[in-house]
């Protein structure tokens, strides 16, 4: 009786083995996540950098800051996190897939974005 499970005896019986995904797609993945997690300690420091500023102490004391519409924020967040999802989502290959760098550089954008957002509406 053979104990061994059918994918294990393919896996034996398959010279090449499984395809292991390429170090430029898991470097790619591994950047997507990192830049994904700093948005919140950069939001910090954006705001905290903008608070420093004659204008940005004045929005806080006066109130007379951006009227930048809350929309636009939540866009730029929403953009953000579905690029995020897919750039880590996205199944390995033996190369990075060209969705996956569009779906990183869109991350990107969108999360600088969202701090020009932040820092113009302290900015007056």
């Amino acid at each position: 009786m053979n104990d061994e499970h059918p994918t294990r005896a393919r896996a034996a019986s398959d010279p090449d083995g499984p395809v292991r995904p390429d170090p430029a797609a898991h470097r790619l993945r591994t950047r997507a996540l990192w830049w994904g997690l700093a948005l919140a300690p950069a939001t910090v420091l954006v705001v905290f950098l903008s608070l420093a500023t004659p204008e940005g102490s004045g929005c806080v004391i006066n109130g007379d800051c951006g009227t930048t519409p809350g929309w636009l924020y939540l866009v730029s967040l929403a953009v953000a996190a579905g690029a995020w999802i897919h750039a880590l989502t996205t199944p390995d290959g033996p190369a990075p897939a060209p969705s996956r760098k569009a779906a990183f550089w869109t991350m990107i954008g969108a999360e600088c974005g969202f701090l020009l957002l932040v820092a113009t509406y302290f900015g007056g």
